[in-house]
């Protein structure tokens, strides 16, 4: 009972007041979520091609309604050839092409597939593939053409039956449909959750600054001479705390799944779960560092050269598989890895049930560092300077 006191107490003074309700919970948790709904937004990998149309007969209009109808492009007419250029020098689009006016007469008078002009400033894999697809249209209303002149028609009735056959082919035309089945991981999985650990960490630093506050003040040392056992003391504040830390991920999770709609194709309980292991991790770093740190002004120094190295060893930057071999190693000794791994691991399918090495290893971290830092409580311990 004395340890719920403590901690109602520390819920008093950081969520139970106007202030601390904002500077706890609500502006960090909406700044949080704010950061990984713009950077977690997948980017459309559609590219951007402008045309224009010269083409005098019917077979142009055919060539861009078949090129609309491709998944990979988003096609826009340009007003004029220069606004056309203009475009794809200040690289608003990926590329541009125009379609001659003489298009569907040298198509159907036969011989060589007509000259086309297009723009890009430099080659890559979607003009490469839409050049390959524009030609295979072309190419392809060639062959049609050819295999109705041996017919020896008239240039009346080849046009007219050449542009009901293309037509026929465009509406029965097998098209792709795109489906995700979820067999992948978001792209942008690693870089939310890693600048989700990262302020989890900080935020976890707000936290442990009230009881430094306390040791600063003497109010734990007047706590220490009441009729209460230290144990019961140091697990009040800790799960005061803990309470905090819990409230401000549940927040996180809330926001960016169900305001913001961000995607991260691991089931709400896991996710949670696996963040409050971190959590505990969390705190037991800020504990350690809390109880060398004498002066709580030097705090937040002193965290930035703690979170942030282990952050970048830990892989909340980038892949682990980026660094070098002994950095990987090396990553093994940092709680950031195993919370990555695990919510990684669940969202390409792995149960939770799975994952008890890395929970494992998170709570070790919290019971160790938390057991070091338990030397914040003692009022023994004066402030430095």
């Amino acid at each position: 009972m004395n340890s719920l006191a403590i901690a109602l107490n520390m819920l008093r003074r950081s969520l139970f007041q106007r202030k601390g309700f904002l500077m706890y919970l609500v502006i960090p948790a909406a700044a949080v979520s704010l950061i990984i709904t713009v950077l977690g937004k997948q980017s459309e990998n559609r590219a951007d091609i402008a045309y224009l149309n010269l083409d005098q007969g019917a077979l142009g209009t055919q060539v861009v309604q078949e090129l609309s109808a491709l998944p990979d492009y988003r096609l826009t007419l340009a007003a004029s050839e220069a606004e056309l250029k203009n475009d794809v020098i200040k690289q608003k689009i990926t590329g541009a092409f125009i379609l001659p006016a003489d298009l569907s007469e040298k198509l159907i008078a036969g011989g060589t597939l007509p000259h086309l002009d297009m723009y890009q400033l430099n080659s890559n894999e979607s003009t490469i593939t839409f050049k390959i697809s524009l030609e295979g249209i072309l190419s392809r209303y060639q062959d049609t053409i050819a295999l109705y002149r041996k017919q020896s028609l008239t240039e009346t009735d080849l046009r007219e039956i050449t542009l009901q056959t293309i037509s026929q082919i465009q509406k029965y035309q097998v098209s792709p449909e795109i489906t995700d089945l979820h067999l992948y991981t978001n792209p942008n999985m690693h870089i939310v959750i890693g600048l989700m650990l990262i302020f989890m960490m900080g935020l976890m630093n707000n936290t442990v600054s009230l009881v430094m506050e306390d040791r600063r003040l003497r109010t734990l040392a007047r706590t220490y001479t009441a009729p209460v056992r230290a144990f019961e003391i140091v697990a009040g504040n800790f799960l005061g705390s803990f309470v905090v830390g819990t409230l401000q991920v549940l927040v996180i999770l809330f926001i960016t799944r169900y305001v913001a709609g961000y995607e991260y194709g691991l089931p709400f309980a896991s996710h949670f779960v696996i963040l409050e292991f971190f959590l505990l991790a969390s705190m037991g770093i800020a504990s350690a560092v809390a109880s060398i740190v004498k002066n709580a002004t030097n705090m937040n120094v002193i965290n930035a050269l703690v979170v942030t190295p282990t952050c970048m060893l830990g892989g909340c930057f980038w892949p682990i598989s980026l660094m070098p071999e002994w950095m990987q190693k090396l990553a093994n000794f940092v709680p950031q890895k195993w919370a990555l791994d695990a919510i990684e691991r669940m969202s390409a399918g792995e149960p939770l049930s799975q994952l008890w090495m890395n929970m494992g290893v998170l709570a070790l971290f919290g019971l160790i560092l938390l057991s070091i830092g338990s030397a914040i409580l003692n009022p023994a311990e004066t402030e430095a300077g």
